[in-house]
């Protein structure tokens, strides 16, 4: 199972970054305290959210998780200093699992995504100086907190520029036992690739760094350049149908495995990292769904409800209509009754006398109101 981004793999996620360049920042989400989401505007293509997870992954999708009513303080600085700003760079520092992301508004700032552990999320002026950062951290050559200059992690080689003399020094100054430990991390090439090296070389891997000769020292050095520049193929790799790898091509380390093939490295990752969330948060879905669909049904039983009691009230004022219509004399002339028996008597005594009244029923002289029964 996958849990984070190899700097070789980091630098073919960002290969497909490009995309984002001149896109402006919309919206920017902190759902949890490792977890970022940059909502992008790309002309043409319309909403992309780079999702970011310290010190494990980066990398597109079209999925934003629910994030709280409440933004972090953190969320809040990089909302005021980078929404609505556009996108002009990103790009890998060395061969470190560093992200940097320039952003320009009316002034220009760094957004550093560090992928190494504990992993780290850093604001930065143009200059470099800290704003802010996710997590203030001291380590004895290095610290990480406002105020100060960004510095980056210091190693000796960086191997998407690899030389061989550079190689060959720190093969003899190595203190590990094997060379792909050597390789995996004196290099920094993880071990999925050290061993993918080893491979390639046709080294053995667990051979001593000190050991290695000249000839397998140039195999080692046109294998490694070769991971460096191939040609984005991604694809996920399976064992017995359970998840081994991701990678951004096919490696020969697992070429007697089972693998599904994607368009592109970033849509590969989120196959499986936000295929998993989505999966996770099917029952929530469905239940706000079915929340929705009831709603939407009372409303429209509702109005069905309604529509029959307008259409009994028409009918009614129908009838009502028809029997003023054809009883209009008889009503005319007890209404012209009434008024000349109002010249010589009070209500009172008209009520007494229309007592038993056939048609004349009530008489309500506070509203001017007489109800007659017409059959």
């Amino acid at each position: 199972m996958k849990k984070n981004l190899a700097a070789l793999e980091l630098s073919y996620v960002i290969k497909e970054l490009d995309a984002l360049i001149d896109s402006k920042l919309d919206k920017i989400y902190h759902p949890d305290k490792k977890m970022l989401l940059l909502q992008f505007h790309i002309t043409g293509q319309g909403k992309k959210i780079l999702r970011i997870s310290v010190p494990d992954y980066i990398y597109l999708t079209d999925y934003k998780e629910k994030s709280p009513e409440n933004p972090s303080g953190f969320c809040m600085v990089l909302r005021k200093n980078l929404e609505q700003s556009r996108l002009i760079a990103i790009k890998q520092f060395g061969s470190e699992r560093i992200v940097e992301l320039l952003f320009e508004k009316k002034e220009k700032h760094k957004l550093f995504i560090e992928l190494f552990s504990p992993g780290n999320i850093v604001l930065c002026k143009e200059d470099g100086i800290i704003i802010s950062a996710l997590e203030t951290k001291k380590w004895k050559d290095r610290t990480i907190r406002g105020g100060i200059e960004y510095a980056f992690p210091k190693r000796e080689i960086n191997f998407f520029d690899l030389k061989k003399p550079e190689l060959k020094e720190l093969l003899k100054s190595t203190e590990k036992d094997s060379l792909v430990t050597c390789l995996a991390i004196d290099l920094g090439l993880g071990g999925v690739y050290a061993e993918e090296s080893c491979l390639l070389a046709g080294i053995d891997k667990k051979i001593s760094p000190k050991k290695i000769t000249e000839d397998s020292l140039n195999e080692l050095v046109k294998a490694i350049k070769n991971l460096c520049s191939g040609k984005i193929k991604p694809c996920s790799v399976y064992d017995k149908k359970e998840l081994v790898n991701i990678t951004p091509f096919s490696l020969e380390l697992y070429n007697e495995l089972e693998k599904k093939d994607f368009k592109g490295y970033n849509e590969a990752l989120d196959s499986y990292f936000t295929g998993q969330v989505k999966e996770e948060k099917t029952d929530e879905s469905e239940i706000a769904h079915k929340k929705q669909a009831d709603k939407l049904n009372k409303i429209i039983d509702e109005q069905k409800n309604q529509i029959k009691r307008m259409e009994a009230s028409v009918k009614a004022n129908n009838e009502k209509a028809e029997l003023l219509y054809t009883n209009y004399k008889l009503i005319e002339s007890i209404i012209t009754e009434l008024k000349k028996a109002r010249e010589k008597y009070s209500w009172q005594e008209i009520k007494e006398k229309l007592k038993g009244h056939k048609i004349i029923k009530e008489i309500d002289e506070k509203e001017n109101k007489i109800t007659i029964e017409i059959q």
